[in-house]
């Protein structure tokens, strides 16, 4: 299996920074290395997954029924 390294530095440490772009009335998180900073992707700032299944228990719905 392959291991993640920053296309930049090499590093194979990342972390996740929130940041709200110009323009924007919306956080995102960048999922960037940590030891030089470069923006390797993105994620949405919140978990759909997670809150789709907090609405869904709320209505009485099991999804993983």
């Amino acid at each position: 299996m392959a291991t993640s390294t920053c296309s930049k530095c090499g590093s194979r440490s990342f972390e996740l920074e929130e940041v709200v772009p110009a323009g924007s009335k919306f956080k995102i998180m960048f999922i960037q290395c940590s030891s030089c900073g470069c923006v390797v992707g993105t994620t949405d700032f919140y978990n759909t997954s997670s809150l789709l299944g907090k609405i869904a228990e709320k209505m009485g719905f099991d999804l993983f029924r």
